[in-house]
């Protein structure tokens, strides 16, 4: 059976609106924190597993550079690949380029469950039974997933820069700092757009479908223009056009561009709760 919530919410909010967002932020990174450590321990893993396989082609790479010319231009420039023997570049190639297609799906996952997952569930009429505005829910669930993300890119950060240390690779801090940072935006966005499909349709499944398809639609758009010089002017429409971090720094137009976007899909995502009814 299916209820309406009113819309209106009126005369229920009589908590101070900063603790109340506060509360929700604290106790949303709390119940998060099994899945950062999960995230960051796994992804941060792999980074260091590639770090240490660095040290066995390193003393080869001049060789493996000329088996590498033989490839088609075209295909190295899509995964990234231009000198094996440089450790930013070959940790762009093997893990910080592709990061962000499995980072992603933590935003992607605990924005798109915030709305639709709870109504679902049926227990969002709970959440929204206590003094707590919409506008609140939406924008609580994003600080918390976005505060998440950043621990979990810390996490692969320490463990990547602390392998390289403990292996001898030439990998200096601020190169790991700002190839994680660099994670954050992409992958935040996606799940605003997630967070938005969340309070926007009735179904987690599309909230997490519509993101997940522009993730892959993105970096395929990338990755095919670097390799065909007839779709390279589409490039610049996605979020994977803009270079790599961990070699050239951190391009901080682009990463406030895609700041800008993730907080107006936020701000969209506001507005679309607080005008539609809840079906629990």
């Amino acid at each position: 059976m299916s209820v309406v919530l009113n819309r209106g919410e009126k005369g229920r909010h009589t908590a101070r609106p900063g603790w109340t967002l506060l509360a929700l932020v604290s106790h949303t990174v709390r119940m998060q924190l099994r899945g950062v450590i999960i995230w960051g321990a796994a992804l941060g893993l792999y980074s260091a597993a590639m770090v240490a396989s660095f040290t066995a082609i390193e003393g080869s790479a001049d060789q493996l550079n000329q088996l590498l010319e033989a490839y088609p231009k075209g295909m190295l420039e899509a995964f990234g690949v231009t000198d094996l023997g440089d450790p930013a570049n070959y940790l762009h190639s093997q893990v910080f380029g592709l990061a962000p297609l499995a980072l992603s799906f933590f935003p992607i996952l605990a924005l798109a469950n915030a709305i639709a997952g709870a109504e679902e569930r049926g227990t969002i009429d709970v959440l929204l039974g206590n003094p707590l505005p919409r506008w609140q829910l939406v924008a609580g669930n994003f600080v918390a997933v976005a505060v998440s993300l950043l621990g979990i890119c810390t996490v692969v950060g320490l463990l990547t820069w602390g392998t390289a240390v403990l292996v001898d690779v030439e990998l200096a801090l601020r190169e790991v700092a700002e190839a994680v940072l660099n994670l954050w935006p992409i992958c935040i966005m996606f799940g605003a757009l997630a967070l938005l499909c969340s309070a926007f349709f009735h179904r987690r499944g599309l909230a997490i479908a519509i993101p997940t398809f522009l993730l892959f639609g993105m970096y395929l758009i990338d990755t095919i223009g670097r390799a065909s010089e007839d779709l390279e002017d589409w490039r610049p429409l996605s979020v994977f056009y803009y270079g790599s971090a961990i070699e050239n720094g951190i391009d901080w137009t682009h990463y406030g561009s895609i700041t800008l976007i993730a907080l107006a899909l936020l701000l969209l995502a506001t507005l679309v709760f607080r005008q539609r009814d809840i079906y629990t």
